[in-house]
């Protein structure tokens, strides 16, 4: 069995999943918010498997995807999604 190492990319996506999670019981249903995030959601579990996959030797890959983090950050705001 493979070792199972948290990084910031699973942290994350678990807190969005708990966020929309939460907006869908308890705040209202805005679908296309939703939408959004689910489907930021996705890129984030494929960014963490791109990372997996070509950085297995990498000691750091904490730093790789925090920048990959704060790049998506950024670039949402810009867009304007938030």
């Amino acid at each position: 069995m493979k070792k199972l190492r948290v990084t910031p990319l699973n942290i994350s996506c678990a807190l969005l999943l708990a966020w929309i999670l939460w907006e869908v019981l308890v705040i209202s249903l805005n679908w296309q918010t939703i939408g959004i995030k689910l489907l930021l959601v996705f890129v984030l579990v494929i960014a963490d498997q791109f990372f997996r996959f070509f950085f297995q030797r990498m000691k750091r890959i904490w730093i790789a995807e925090l920048g990959f983090m704060i790049f998506t950050t950024i670039v949402a705001w810009i867009i304007g999604i938030w």
